[in-house]
């Protein structure tokens, strides 16, 4: 009987130990579009002048809860990026913007465009579509 219950309590920690979070090593993808948008005023939209792909850009990646990015790319020259073998799980995509809120104490070159998803297939390609960035002309 205490062989069962050894088996039983090996059995379980293994089945607990394995479970994978979120991070590389599965066959998802994560991929969108860094768009950039000129204003005249960058706190004012209706100064709108014009929007393009924006690349070389850095694109930052967090696998799950974690505090810091787990990865970085950079937009190809269309402006596109793609993260790819990434398991299950929530990520969170983000990009920095100049600032478009006007506040004296933010950095000005700094304002982070965030994007936080999940990835609920093991095979899933999500498209982030248009991730839109902002400057000055």
């Amino acid at each position: 009987m205490r062989t069962i219950y050894g088996f039983a309590l090996c059995f379980l920690v293994l089945a607990t130990g394995c479970t994978k979070e979120a991070g590389e090593g599965g066959r998802a993808s994560i991929r969108g579009i860094v768009e950039k948008e000129i204003r005249l005023v960058l706190s004012n939209p209706n100064t709108f002048q014009t929007r393009y792909p924006a690349p070389d850009q850095e694109v930052f990646i967090v696998y799950g809860d974690a505090l810091s990015p787990s990865d970085r790319i950079h937009t190809n020259y269309d402006g596109e990026f793609e993260f790819t073998f990434l398991r299950e799980g929530k990520y969170t995509i983000y990009v920095y913007s100049n600032d478009t809120t006007g506040n004296v104490n933010a950095d000005p070159n700094r304002m982070p465009i965030i994007r936080e998803v999940e990835i609920t297939d093991r095979k899933q390609e999500l498209d982030l579509g248009r991730i839109r960035i902002y400057d000055q002309n």
